[in-house]
């Protein structure tokens, strides 16, 4: 049996040692290699395809230059202390593909090819791949600072000439010691080369293991755990601002959750605590502090299925180093020399996981090490057995799926699951909602710790039994109820469930107590008038911004264009003068794009996909050239929740008028009237600006 791993989950697409490397033909090793590609286009996103197809036909033509290349260095002279060869090689936690590593006894070369010249941007990508691997990987981490490994990285030409000699940068001269201080730059003729100096180097000739580097789990260095509480500490993130009035029940909220944390782990319990809370309550905030300070963060890990979150979260982190580095001449992350301080801002965002990301492929989870407490956000959308997911159905509930891999993960000492649960948010099908994971537990063998507050909420149906149950912990602050988002007035989302539920008159008493307090929901049937308000509200660095549910497609006709999806980072974070801002009021974000964001003054725009019939709520989704009934009226109903619950200040909602020649018969004025009717009827004062 060959020693190294064969899987075709493998991290890598093409791995052996360098004698079969030299053994295989050509076109053996490009058939593995497109074989494992055509694996992975099975598991990547619809929206993703065809970047994908194109990403793969790349890969497919440059192998014909590379094979060779590295074949005719791996058979010169000098280069026998190389023992193993890895191909594209998946980095998941990390999000990076690398083109080529080649194991050496002491030595670690990160080779990328380049076709004919070298850039700036190139130089970055091999050194950014080079320092992942020192912070991240653990048995490389333990190679270097253990046996006194070094990490090359190298740039190869496959076409061009590269003008200077190839050279030895050295390896002093930033803050990771293991790495040499630049690439290595050579060209298909001097790749050799470029080894052969590597090797030369060498501070020991220590061998690795392939089936070892392989299967090492993600765990970051001691060093960058550091650096991210400093940059945590230090952060100005505007998309999670802290509101005065909710900081107590946060504050509580966090102390207890880490006791129970910590009881269940002192117990050696694998254990689930639910965090609840209204949309805008600080769930998020309350998931951030546990996994980013105090004695919980050392091996936690914040993992969401909002994509957005994550990139907002990121951008905002890097765009915060960028400003303490110009106010500041003495701040600098823990641990590292300030002239490589960016790599480490960019780097932090490495406690902050998207969910597929975590879960790996095909609903089994990847082995993990370093996520013993795990933050789940928007936990209520964990799916259902049989919902397909990358591909293929799942083969239990998503929630037992986790709960058996973290005990697989952690056969002794136990475990913590942190839900952190949304209530009436459900906006995609095949969500089984926060009772999910109770289920979970009982079949897995877990206890829980939930709070009296959290069992109330309208989704439990069987209370008394999850309340009297004897593996659940009482919790007592458990649950948030109060709103950071639309801090002067916390109604707004009662005022909102009265919308939904079709309650107008509980809706006009709600609204009238908020026009008193100057929170007046507002009502127009003018865009260009929606635009003026929100601008004029918008001063200094607030955000506003367009919004609608990613089923209003007959909003096109306002110039608006749900399908086409804005960057959300940029969108979020850019300043007012950047036309991809949200205060440019030109593009309009969906429910699924902006949850679990937040913005000073929102424009919702009503379409059609939720009208008035019969005095009931009705939903609709355009199919071809047509309307088509919704059956799932919730989850479109709440994907309006989500809309007109963005807002920490003002809202005005804009209904289009329709078609007034009455020709679009899916812009029938009939449709938006009713809306603008109801609405009128719960509340909202229409708008004169």
């Amino acid at each position: 049996m060959p020693n190294h791993p064969r899987s075709r989950h493998s991290a890598a697409w093409y791995c052996g040692t360098r004698i079969e490397f030299l053994a295989k033909s050509r076109d053996e090793i490009a058939s593995q290699l497109a074989l494992r590609a055509a694996d992975e286009s099975l598991e990547i996103e619809p929206a993703q395809s065809e970047e994908w197809r194109q990403s793969v036909d790349l890969l497919q033509k440059s192998l014909d230059e590379r094979i060779p290349i590295l074949r005719e260095a791996l058979l010169s002279p000098g280069c026998e202390s190389v023992q193993h060869v890895i191909l594209e090689y998946d980095f998941h936690r990390r999000g990076l593909r690398m083109d080529c590593l080649l194991l050496a006894e002491g030595a670690l070369f990160v080779i990328e090819f380049k076709r004919t010249k070298l850039q700036r941007a190139d130089r970055d990508q091999v050194m950014n791949y080079a320092v992942n691997l020192i912070e991240f990987h653990r048995v490389t981490q333990e190679w270097c600072n253990g046996n006194g490994a070094i990490v090359i990285p190298v740039l190869a030409l496959t076409e061009g000439k590269i003008s200077a000699e190839v050279a030895w940068t050295g390896l002093a001269g930033h803050s990771w010691p293991a790495m040499a201080h630049k690439p290595v730059e050579c060209d298909k003729d001097t790749l050799k080369k470029a080894i052969q100096l590597g090797l030369k180097h060498r501070r020991s000739k220590e061998p690795v293991s392939l089936t070892a580097w392989i299967d090492s789990p993600f765990r970051p260095s001691s060093s960058i755990l550091d650096a991210t509480l400093s940059l945590y500490g230090n952060h100005d993130v505007v998309a999670i601002q802290e509101h005065a009035a909710p900081k107590a029940a946060i504050d509580a909220s966090v102390k207890e959750i880490r006791e129970h944390i910590n009881f269940a782990l002192g117990q050696g319990k694998y254990h689930i605590v639910f965090l609840s809370g209204a949309p805008g309550a600080g769930k998020t905030l309350v998931g951030l502090d546990i996994v980013m300070r105090g004695n919980t963060a050392d091996g936690s890990v914040f993992v969401t299925g909002n994509a957005p979150l994550v990139e907002v979260l990121n951008k905002a982190l890097d765009k915060s180093y960028r400003v303490q580095g110009q106010n500041s001449t003495a701040w600098t992350p823990t641990g590292y020399r300030r002239a490589d301080a960016g790599f480490v801002a960019a780097a932090a965002n490495f406690k902050i996981v998207k969910a597929h990301n975590f879960l790996g492929k095909r609903g089994e989870a990847h082995r993990q090490e370093d996520g013993r407490v795990l933050v789940f956000d928007e936990a209520q959308r964990t799916y259902e057995q049989g919902r397909m997911v990358l591909g293929e159905r799942l083969a239990d509930h998503e929630a037992d799926l986790i709960l058996s891999v973290q005990r697989k993960a952690y056969p002794t000492g136990g475990a913590v699951v942190v839900a952190l649960i949304g209530h009436n948010q459900a906006i995609n099908s095949g969500e089984r909602g926060m009772v999910a994971w109770l289920d979970a537990a009982e079949r897995n063998g877990w206890t829980f710790s939930i709070s009296d507050k959290t069992l109330e909420l309208a989704e439990f149906t069987n209370r008394e039994k999850w309340a009297a149950h004897p593996s659940r912990r009482q919790l007592q602050n458990g649950h948030l109820h109060q709103s950071m988002r639309y801090y002067r007035n916390a109604k707004v989302e009662e005022w909102v469930s009265a919308v939904l539920d079709g309650d107008a008159a509980a809706a006009y008493a709600l609204a009238t107590t908020l026009g008193e307090n100057k929170n007046t929901i507002w009502l127009t049937r003018s865009l260009e008038t929606a635009r003026k308000w929100a601008k004029f509200h918008t001063v200094g660095g607030q955000r506003s911004g367009l919004i609608a549910s990613g089923q209003a497609r007959r909003l096109a006709a306002e110039g608006l264009f749900v399908d086409y999806k804005p960057d959300i980072a940029a969108w979020m974070l850019a300043p007012s003068s950047d036309v991809r801002s949200s205060n440019s009021l030109e593009t309009v974000q969906n429910q699924y794009y902006i949850q679990g964001l937040e913005l000073d003054n929102c424009v919702v725009c009503w379409d059609a996909d939720l009208r008035r019939e019969n005095d009931k709520w009705a939903a609709y989704k355009l199919s071809g050239g047509d309307w088509q009934k919704d059956k799932l009226l919730d989850v479109a109903k709440n994907g309006y929740r989500v809309l007109l619950t963005r807002a920490r200040k003002g809202i005005v909602v804009f209904v289009p008028k329709g078609d007034l020649s009455g020709e679009d018969t899916t812009r029938n004025i009939q449709f938006y009237d009713g809306v603008w009717e109801f609405l009128k009827e719960c509340g909202a004062i229409e708008l004169d600006f």
